[in-house]
């Protein structure tokens, strides 16, 4: 396992926990737990837009969860195929954010804090992973994985 993907599997967990019991979130009144349907998520904020859809044909073991604090935030995950885990996770302002998976075993993680940044994370085949954090004003990230065993990290900070 090399240096990426063992941060990419370390840092999901704390950093889910961590957003979950973040003060941006406890501030917007979201609930501090969340309903983890295999192929539906809902946002309580009037502005924002969520959705997590995984293919119920052939799928199992799925998990997709989306977090997000306020303004006019936008998400989506999809996911196709078995044992994928996705993960984005957002604060505040005009963020976009998209998990796109097909195969098994892949995991993705997007984190975003402040301002207007983009990611997109894709990944095609089997026992990949890609986490991208960002935090400053306008950042924008793509990341493709088409293959087997491939590992991405993505950091920018402001």
């Amino acid at each position: 396992m090399n240096h990426a993907q063992w941060i990419a599997r370390k840092a999901s967990l704390p950093l889910l926990f961590a957003a979950l019991t973040s003060p941006a979130l406890q501030a917007a009144g979201l609930p501090m737990s969340l309903d983890l349907a295999p192929s539906e998520i809902a946002s309580s904020q009037d502005h924002s837009i969520a959705s997590a859809r995984s293919n119920a044909i052939a799928a199992h073991g799925n998990l997709a969860l989306i977090a997000q604090a306020g303004d006019s935030l936008t998400s989506d995950i999809t996911q196709t195929g078995n044992a994928l885990e996705a993960f984005i996770l957002q604060s505040g302002y005009a963020h976009e954010a998209s998990i796109v998976q097909q195969g098994s075993h892949n995991q993705g993680l997007i984190v975003q804090l402040g301002a207007y940044n983009e990611a997109r994370i894709e990944q095609y085949g089997a026992y990949n992973n890609a986490l991208i954090e960002q935090t400053g004003t306008g950042h924008r990230s793509s990341v493709t994985q088409d293959g087997q065993g491939l590992s991405v990290l993505v950091r920018q900070y402001h």
